[in-house]
């Protein structure tokens, strides 16, 4: 009896145990924030890499048709595909935001800042035309908030890809344009893009630092041995080269890789490339791989080098100092006060550079696993609270990956991250230079309007001169 009884129990529990699981296991699933009376959320940054472009290597200028036949718009310019991937990123972003942010644009509320690119421009464009079309996401159906996951947080098309090509080419952003400010790199690009040597003269030797680590060598040599050995003769084939060598293949696999990745991305048909028999999804992983290996600035692999702490720092720095006021605010019993200066959100448009090095940094720092940054790839921290005080949500293509203490989060993150005075003294001729342009270019235009007003004063003054004798001689 007191065992059937015991049994009993246990099955309850059991039950009870599996049911509170499933609850815990849907709150997390779901797309939408869910706040309850324990928890708000107070502020979001999120960065994303821009939607799918043109190929910039090896396009001829004239026709702009790229070395595998397939002819462009532009080089390097954000294409259709990729206009639609970021507005249906900006969809998914209203969806999860919807009782965040304002239904129509506030321009104290939210702040956006591109590099000064047209791609990262226009990405940026395209995504705040889904984040505040003029419907709410309500009104969407099942079917587009799945294009949206599909089509804004996948870029790898594996599957039945000629249909889902066919379905963004029809309309990649529809009725209902808004007009939104986007901030252009200035000052602050000296402080989002220090991975690139133009803004930064100490990226260089970081860079050449990497390259002369033995894992890092051993990664570039590994794959370089790949691309030789899996893809060579087929490259030898499409690229007609008739005597193989494999010094082509490495020496040109940049441009090969880029075009083809952006061949591919579009749907481009590729018969001479297809009549290989080479396995068309396997290249395109590969040429991701060429692209995080040998393109980005951070490399990726261990032991992560000086260049990611580098990237990461200032943004960093500038998303705990956003934090802070709308902490500040929220002690104040203010917290959805907003003005220009301490937004509720904030979106960069950048480059997978960043991305990687981020990721380098999380991996590192708290071992969190990452994915390759494909087009229109979007990291997201968020500032919560609840009845235990604040805390960080990290979210990689909109999904949880992620939670930590605030402060422990700060304190860690701080200890490993260059000061603002380190970041100044590897970036000190740039950042000098830039600043004795900016401070020159202002003495300039000063000088420029005192010399104007001078001249002026003269010339009235001989003007008036002039009237004055000629009324004297009249009165003579």
């Amino acid at each position: 009896m007191i065992l059937n009884q015991n049994k009993e129990i246990l099955i309850i529990f059991l039950f009870l145990s599996l049911f509170s699981i499933y609850q815990e296991i849907s709150l997390i699933t779901n797309d939408n924030i869910i706040e309850d009376n324990n928890e708000k959320l107070l502020f979001a940054w999120e960065h994303f890499r821009h939607g799918a472009r043109d190929p910039y290597a090896k396009v001829d200028k004239k026709t702009w048709i790229d070395f595998i036949g397939v002819q462009w718009k532009s080089e390097g310019e954000l294409n259709s595909i990729g206009l639609r991937s970021q507005y249906l990123l900006g969809i998914a972003t209203k969806k999860r935001y919807e009782n965040f942010l304002s239904k129509n644009f506030d321009i104290n509320e939210i702040f956006i800042v591109s590099t000064d690119s047209n791609r990262t421009i226009v990405s940026a464009m395209a995504n705040l035309q889904g984040i505040y079309k003029n419907y709410s996401t309500q009104n969407l159906t099942i079917n587009q908030i799945d294009k949206a996951k599909i089509y804004g947080l996948n870029q790898t098309y594996k599957k039945k890809i000629d249909k889902k090509i066919d379905e963004m080419k029809k309309s990649y952003i529809q009725d209902g344009i808004s007009i939104m400010p986007i901030h252009l790199f200035s000052k602050i690009g000296l402080q989002f893009k220090l991975n690139d040597k133009e803004y930064c003269s100490g990226a260089t030797q970081f860079r050449n630092e990497a390259l002369k680590q033995e894992e890092v060598k051993k990664i570039i040599k590994n794959f370089q041995i790949i691309s030789n050995d899996t893809y060579g003769k087929y490259i030898f084939e499409f690229m007609n080269v008739s005597t193989p060598n494999y010094l082509f293949v490495n020496s040109n696999l940049h441009y090969i890789c880029d075009t083809y990745i952006a061949d591919y991305i579009s749907g481009r048909d590729m018969p001479h490339i297809k009549r290989t028999g080479i396995d068309m999804d396997k290249f395109y992983n590969h040429c991701l791989n060429h692209s995080i290996i040998t393109s980005y600035d951070a490399y990726y692999g261990k032991p992560p080098t000086k260049l990611s702490y580098l990237t990461v720092s200032p943004i960093f720095r500038t998303i705990f100092n956003y934090m802070d006021r709308r902490i500040k605010f929220n002690e104040e019993h203010t917290p959805d006060k907003i003005e220009p200066s301490s937004p509720k959100f904030v979106i960069y448009s950048g480059h997978d550079s960043t991305i990687a090095g981020m990721d380098i940094f999380l991996k590192t720092e708290f071992n969190i696993e990452y994915d390759i940054p494909e087009y229109t790839t979007s990291q997201l921290f968020e500032l919560w609270q609840n009845k235990s005080g604040y805390f960080v949500k990290y979210l990689y293509n909109q999904k949880e990956k992620a939670v930590y203490e605030l402060n422990d989060f700060k304190e860690k993150i701080n200890k490993k991250i260059l000061s603002e005075n380190e970041v100044n003294d590897i970036c000190k001729p740039k950042t000098k230079n830039f600043l004795i342009n900016v401070k020159a270019k202002k003495k300039e235009i000063f000088y420029q309007r005192i010399f104007f007003i001078m001249i002026g004063f003269v010339f009235i003054s001989i003007a008036l001169l002039i009237s004055v004798c000629i009324l004297k001689r009249n009165n003579l």
